[in-house]
């Protein structure tokens, strides 16, 4: 599941600062998308326990702030220096944000309940109601393929409740975060997950101005975890083989 093939910096020059230590935390927004990012608990996500090893690895401290995704992208595109994790890379937003670091791909599903049908692309678009997140790379994914059934929720939180009500008929989304939202629910047992249909590769990302941003630093704190083999091991203590 992991391919780490591609550690690359996205279009645009990367600034870069010197090794003083902060005297603030940096701030990097964030989204509930588990187990990828978690806003409440004793953990943080994988993809944040990454993040916070690269930046303790440079000699900065870094705080996350959780919004709903679709401001959380907002703010990242409106204001100079912001940085956001985990963030899809996609065609669509390619130009709109600085790529500073892919941390890991990870694979899309369809999630409907237990005892119905599980679908691909092609049932999906049968469905009344399909969820996804507002603004998220499910949604362009799904407009492209020619969907016309979407139905937008701010919160992957708020598209289990509808799934787990009928409310909606499946939900795309990265597939462990259906089952681990399920469980939140106390529920675990009554979601069922299809066949990937998508694989998306996930980053730390920033506004295109990134002055101020310890970019290409962070990059290679990134590459050397990875190589260090923490990057599998965070992975794997949230994704079991």
């Amino acid at each position: 599941m992991l391919r780490r093939r591609e550690w690359l910096i996205g279009s645009g020059a990367m600034a870069t600062v010197g090794p003083t230590r902060a005297a603030t935390p940096t701030e990097v927004l964030s989204a509930d998308i588990r187990p990828l990012s978690i806003a409440m608990g004793p953990r943080r996500g994988l993809v944040l326990d990454i993040v916070s090893e690269a930046f303790k690895s440079i000699g900065e401290d870094v705080r996350f702030t959780f919004l709903p995704f679709p401001e959380a992208l907002k703010r990242t595109q409106a204001e100079r220096g912001k940085m956001m994790a985990p963030l899809a890379r996609s065609p669509q937003r390619e130009a709109d944000y600085a790529w500073i670091a892919k941390i890991i791909d990870v694979p899309q599903a369809m999630g409907t309940l237990a005892g119905k049908p599980v679908v691909d692309l092609d049932a999906a678009r049968q469905l009344r109601r399909v969820g996804v997140v507002r603004a998220g790379v499910q949604e362009s994914f799904l407009r492209e393929q020619g969907f016309t059934n979407l139905v937008l929720f701010d919160s992957a939180a708020e598209i289990a409740k509808a799934l787990a009500s009928n409310a909606i008929d499946a939900w795309y989304a990265t597939a462990t975060e259906i089952v681990l939202q399920f469980d939140a629910l106390g529920r675990s047992r009554d979601v069922q997950v299809g066949p990937p249909l998508q694989v998306a590769p996930v980053w730390l990302a920033s506004n295109k101005d990134v002055t101020g941003v310890p970019a290409r630093q962070l990059q290679a704190a990134i590459v050397a975890l990875d190589g260090a083999g923490v990057v599998e091991r965070i992975y794997r203590s949230y994704v079991p083989r």
